[in-house]
């Protein structure tokens, strides 16, 4: 394996941010600085960045059925941070998310330690279709569905509004299918027609879902098993 590639695996970078720092010297092999991008490795070679020893990343991709009152971030003053319910992280590693909920909000959320995974995942979930699964506090009636509807409709020119499906479970229970939107969008729509919700769900972005996923676990999955 070439040089670039094994720093590139081991840290998160570019394959030129690692062309880079290898030509400044801050990279070396067995002890010798090696300013060789294209350097080939053998299996024995123990290789340093910045004089630390460096091995490649194993990546952890992660389906988290997120439950409420916990934060898309790694620390948050009000809320606890949803990888405090992921199990067995590797601690030496940073973990990002590919797409983040309120803490009020339920639902699918995207995790990994491979920083490149989840910024190119990041820009493909923002073209793509969601579905939301809203529990309201009250009774829903057909006016509302109605007004939510025209509500919507009276905004054209925002994409949101393209392919919009709403579907009534139950008396309480709405199916939202809808383009990339902001949960405060979603949220001021409903309260405009009085409905008191309990629970904001995201079911599914584009073909990924939470499926069976119980809420507040999690499925640790494979980079080629994320379809969207």
């Amino acid at each position: 394996m070439r040089l670039v590639k094994f720093l590139t695996l081991c840290v998160a970078m570019s394959r030129n941010q690692g062309k880079f720092f290898i030509r400044k010297g801050r990279v070396s092999v067995d002890g010798k600085v090696t300013t060789d991008p294209d350097f080939e490795l053998l299996d024995s070679n123990r290789v340093f960045f910045d004089g630390k020893h460096i091995t490649i990343i194993e990546h952890h991709y992660i389906v988290l059925n997120k439950p409420a009152n916990f934060a898309c971030v790694t620390e948050d003053k009000e809320y606890p941070s949803v990888l405090n319910l992921i199990k067995n992280q590797a601690l030496d590693r940073s973990y990002y998310f590919a797409n983040t909920l309120s803490p009020l909000e339920t639902g699918l959320v995207l995790i990994s330690n491979d920083i490149r995974w989840t910024s190119r995942l990041s820009l493909r979930l923002q073209k793509k279709s969601c579905v939301y699964r809203i529990t309201s506090a009250n009774d829903i009636n057909d006016d509302q569905i109605k007004n939510l509807r025209e509500i919507w409709s009276a905004s054209s020119a925002n994409n949101m509004l393209e392919n919009i499906d709403i579907q009534k479970q139950n008396i309480n229970t709405l199916l939202i299918h809808i383009n990339q939107a902001k949960s405060a969008e979603i949220m001021a729509a409903l309260s405009s027609i009085n409905l008191r919700i309990k629970q904001l769900q995201l079911q599914q972005i584009g073909k990924m879902g939470i499926g069976e996923i119980a809420e507040g676990d999690y499925l640790q999955i494979k980079e080629n098993e994320v379809q969207i």
